[in-house]
């Protein structure tokens, strides 16, 4: 009797892992790829977390994340019985794994939580703006603010591209993510001019090198 309990306990384990590993399996957050969210916001109850640089608790820490920060969702996977998430800084920063009950999915400044790919520079390179206009630029130093066409590409959540033409012929691409203002397509060529952003209410003041150009909230998220 005692062998036939130890068997039935080894039954009964075998058969309840799988069970356990699918249904922890289905708790593992979505990337943006399949329809997840593109970005995490590091928990307030957490305090600061810890950065590592493998999906391990034992892994080295890379550095700390306070509450409110905002990571880019690269990805969440199982290991070691937990569930640990591939993220980086908005905007760039170093990279690695925090685990997930550390993080809860961002919320965009219009309200929204950005899912799914961002595709507005994509979309912008081919020409597929959701809207255009003109907005308030100037090319070099000490010129006067004039008028410059623009298109923008959006991609829900304060995600949007928007390609400026310069009255001069070239363009400018500026790349929003969450309703901020994080880079410009700037090359070699050009000689990689500093990139500087700023916002006064809903005016968004960018710098590429002595470009400047004014683009309100309007453009971003629309309205």
């Amino acid at each position: 009797m005692p062998a036939l309990r130890i068997t039935m306990s080894f039954v009964l384990i075998c058969l309840c892992t799988p069970c356990a590993l699918a249904q922890s399996g289905t708790d593992i957050p979505r990337s943006p790829e399949e329809g997840g969210a593109r970005n995490w916001e590091v928990s307030s109850a957490s305090g600061e977390v810890n950065l590592r640089a493998q999906p391990s608790a034992e892994a080295p820490v890379a550095t700390t994340f306070a509450p409110g920060t905002i990571l880019d969702n690269l990805g969440c996977r199982q290991q070691e019985q937990r569930i640990w998430c591939d993220v980086q800084p908005l905007g760039g920063g170093p990279r690695g794994f925090v685990a997930a009950e550390h993080l809860k999915p961002a919320v965009s400044p219009d309200g929204s939580v950005a899912t799914g790919p961002n595709d507005s520079a994509l979309r912008a390179g081919q020409g597929e703006f959701d809207a255009s206009g003109k907005i308030p630029c100037a090319e070099v130093a000490g010129q006067p603010m004039n008028q410059c066409e623009f298109g923008v590409a959006r991609a829900g959540g304060g995600y949007a591209t928007v390609v400026i033409q310069q009255p001069s012929g070239p363009s400018r691409a500026i790349f929003f993510r969450l309703g901020k203002a994080i880079g410009a397509d700037t090359s070699q060529a050009d000689g990689y001019p500093e990139f500087r952003a700023s916002k006064e209410k809903d005016l968004h003041m960018i710098h590429v090198g002595e470009e400047r150009y004014e683009i309100p909230d309007a453009v971003i998220f629309g309205g």
